[in-house]
């Protein structure tokens, strides 16, 4: 009984907020468990797009602060007896940034800007899939490109980098 509460008192102080990726419309997810810490969901940043700037800040200096929030996720999950539906430990998930929401809902409020940012020589990213295990992290980043036709251009996305940490 006293374990029981010491835990739950661990996950209140150290895991305030929760996000249940099921009420998130620009994230889908591949895992049987759909809950998460804020503080891990929040150092991602889905739904931004990334310009030169951004992105290196982003891999540069604020990788080290998302490892500690996969870290701690995973303790969120260790403490509170996530399991599959199987029984098994929760011990990974994978998110992407959802397309329909990408070309429907992202893209026609920023077009104008992206294409600008593009003609202008810069590279413009976004994070399109996170993935956490026990063994690694994995960000893959997909960039946005401008694609002539013979009607015009249409911004598409292509070369995605993948970013592993063991």
């Amino acid at each position: 009984m006293e374990e029981n509460s010491l835990r739950e008192q661990l996950l209140r102080e150290d895991f305030p907020q929760i996000a249940d990726l099921r009420n998130q419309v620009h994230i889908s997810y591949w895992s049987d468990y759909h809950l998460i810490s804020q503080s891990l969901l929040n150092s991602l940043p889905f739904g931004r797009s990334l310009g030169p700037t951004t992105f290196y800040q982003y891999i540069d200096y604020q990788f080290d602060n998302l490892l500690i929030e996969a870290r701690r996720n995973l303790l969120f999950w260790s403490l509170s007896g996530a399991n599959h539906f199987n029984q098994t430990p929760v011990t990974q998930t994978t998110l992407f940034f959802d397309e329909t929401f990408f070309w429907h809902y992202y893209i026609p409020v920023r077009t104008r800007e992206i294409t600008e940012a593009l003609l202008q020589g810069n590279r413009i990213r976004f994070l399109s899939r996170f993935c956490l295990s026990q063994a690694q992290v994995e960000l893959e980043f997909n960039e946005i490109r401008l694609h002539t036709m013979e009607t015009g251009t249409q911004l598409v996305y292509c070369h995605s980098k993948e970013y592993t940490y063991k």
